[in-house]
């Protein structure tokens, strides 16, 4: 029986909202620009959640018995994101927060989007529980590369509402000036040859696809450094170190690779849809016993997550290190 979802559908809503208060309004438009630009920008931005492919839906506005969201995505195949927007900082309310996680379970997620400078206390450690201030959020935006000048003009417009009802407002403008580069200042940095480089990513989803059946997707054609190795990042640590087999194939359809089991289709997307994604081959040669774990640090002390998009390391490094701080 299939499920009647609830809440508004973002395509009734304007793109600069028709909600009188600040949070629903700047989350009425994100929700208007996550719609556009599809489950490609929606992977982008909530890279951490690491999530499958396949299309996508938004809702504003969700209704969960005691629990009610600013919004939510949701993906036909197998995972929903529910929104939980906050414009004034250490505002993260505990009894909230606990009718949320009502509505988690290992496809649900929830996402705050904060004004804090750093993850509150309170989300930290929280099973499928992710954040990110409004700022880091406005760097993600204006780093996706745009072939859409429609959506290119909507981000701009964002981002202008959001400078105007959070930071302008609070008298807290942004401290950190966002990077034109759509590639990561740290690719830049990564000079150890190919054969030595291991790529780090982050998700729990794409662990679990190379561990069970052997390789690794992702969007179509997004950049990589070339390299030998392949580890992921989920869970503050990393356990596994992957070997690449071949060269990756930068668009294809997964499900026409002979080298892709049909056995994922029908226990991990049963309802896949044809689309082209970049494809790694992998191998497991290193379980990390015991794993690496996690100590990165953010200027206030707090634990803070190692990977958001790609990092690279060593296979010298990986194969030693006890910490990420090693990497």
């Amino acid at each position: 029986m299939e499920m009647k979802e609830k809440g508004v559908s973002i395509t009734e809503k304007s793109i600069f909202g028709d909600y009188s208060k600040a949070e629903d309004r700047v989350t009425a438009a994100l929700l208007k620009i996550l719609h556009y630009g599809g489950h490609d920008l929606v992977q982008y931005i909530f890279e951490e959640c690491d999530l499958p492919s396949n299309s996508i839906n938004v809702r504003s506005q969700i209704y969960e018995g005691s629990s009610r969201p600013d919004g939510a995505i949701s993906c036909n195949c197998s995972y929903q994101i529910y929104i939980e927007s906050k414009i004034v900082p250490n505002s993260v309310n505990a009894r909230q927060l606990a009718n949320h996680k009502n509505l988690i379970d290992s496809n649900n997620k929830l996402l705050y989007i904060t004004s804090d400078e750093s993850i509150p206390t309170i989300l930290e450690n929280q099973y499928n529980v992710f954040w990110i201030n409004w700022e880091g959020l406005i760097e993600k935006l204006r780093s996706y590369g745009f072939s859409d000048r429609l959506l290119e003009y909507l981000i701009k417009e964002f981002v202008l509402l959001v400078k105007h009802l959070i930071y302008e407002k609070l008298n807290d403008k942004p401290k950190r000036k966002s990077s034109p580069l759509h590639i990561d200042d740290t690719l830049l940095e990564s000079t150890e040859s190919v054969n030595e480089r291991v790529i780090i990513v982050g998700g729990r989803w794409g662990e679990d696809v190379a561990l069970n059946y052997g390789f690794y997707a992702c969007q179509a054609n997004r950049f990589f450094l070339p390299a030998r190795y392949m580890a992921f990042y989920y869970n503050h640590r990393i356990k596994y170190l992957f070997e690449i087999q071949g060269t990756p194939v930068e668009s294809v359809d997964i499900q026409k690779e002979s080298g892709v089991p049909t056995s994922y289709f029908t226990q991990k997307e049963p309802t896949y849809k044809p689309e082209m994604r970049k494809l790694f081959q992998l191998k497991l040669i290193q379980e990390f016993q015991p794993e690496i774990q996690n100590d990165s640090r953010d200027k206030n002390g707090n634990l803070c997550a190692f990977v958001q998009r790609q990092k690279y390391t060593t296979v010298e490094k990986i194969k030693s290190a006890k910490y990420t701080s090693q990497l």
